[in-house]
């Protein structure tokens, strides 16, 4: 998918690059959905600072650059090797 528009990292990496460079810690578990089917999380936080919970991805997949973007505002970060541009703020009407 990240081929040719850039780099895109997998899930594993950006929780790496986030807890490497930032202090993030990501912890992985199991929940049952409406369902009863199993489904597993990642939940990626900061003591005291944002938080996200992802779920349904693979940690060795590459993600989409929406996720990236997603996962950047949600925790104030910008990954720096991602060439998709975010978009841009809305103008109030």
């Amino acid at each position: 998918m990240a081929w040719p528009f850039g780099k895109h990292p997998t899930l594993a990496e950006y929780i790496s690059w986030a807890r490497e460079n930032h202090g993030f810690r990501a912890q992985t578990g199991v929940c049952p959905d409406e369902y009863g089917k199993s489904v597993t999380f990642t939940k990626i936080s900061k003591d005291g600072g944002p938080s996200v919970i992802v779920s349904g991805e693979s940690q060795y997949g590459h993600l989409f650059p929406s996720t990236v973007g997603y996962l950047n505002r949600r925790l104030g970060l910008t990954y720096p090797l991602t060439d998709s541009p975010e978009r841009p703020p809305q103008r109030k009407k």
